[in-house]
């Protein structure tokens, strides 16, 4: 998880410095900001926030030896994906990529929001093993910022026009994050069974 959190920590900073620094915005951003300025300045600032903070929260000594913290980040996590779900789903709409882009980010904004809040249901009924369950596959959609910046260049440098690689994309920066989360997700599973 180390090097996962380093790049998740540098991206929600990139995204953040975004938000507040207008000289650190590429020109793509700067359009995206003409279209919605409050939607984008939200979509920034809670997936800022969120990657940076989720990467904290798998932390089992914060998690035992600092509780309340833990609880406190975990609720900012909470209001972080609201705002950055909810604004990424109408830039969904309205996004590179034509329909296909549109409903594929629309879905993981969706997706995203709906782990998120089934995890905070599962803590407040004080399950914790689903509490993690739901929280893994959420930061794994959280990690689709990630993603996404990892694909677009390679794409682009094999030559692969914007126009069709963004659609694939818009898949690929989110669907394989949750295959992987359910393979973390799995010994969790056998884990709490023979506890059982």
């Amino acid at each position: 998880m180390g090097i996962i959190s380093f790049f998740a920590v540098l991206i929600g900073k990139y995204a953040l410095s975004v938000a507040f620094i207008p000289i650190t915005r590429s020109d793509f951003v700067v359009q995206i900001l003409e279209f919605s300025f409050l939607g984008t300045f939200l979509h920034l600032l809670g997936g800022g926030a969120v990657i940076i903070i989720g990467a904290s929260q798998f932390s089992k000594t914060l998690r035992t030896r600092r509780p309340a913290v833990h609880r406190m980040l975990g609720l900012s996590y909470i209001v972080g994906v609201m705002l950055g779900g909810v604004s990424g789903f109408y830039l969904a709409l309205n996004s590179s990529g034509g329909l296909a882009g549109h409903y594929r980010f629309a879905l993981l904004a969706i997706a995203w929001v709906s782990a998120t809040l089934i995890a905070y249901n599962c803590i407040r009924q004080r399950n914790i093993t689903a509490h993690q369950r739901w929280m893994i596959r959420s930061y794994a959609l959280t990690l689709a910022a990630l993603s996404l910046r990892i694909y677009l260049p390679a794409f682009l440098i094999a030559g692969a026009p914007f126009e069709e690689a963004y659609p694939l994309i818009a898949w690929l920066c989110w669907v394989p994050n949750l295959i992987v989360a359910e393979w973390v997700i799995i010994p969790l599973l056998v884990k709490n069974d023979k506890r059982q």
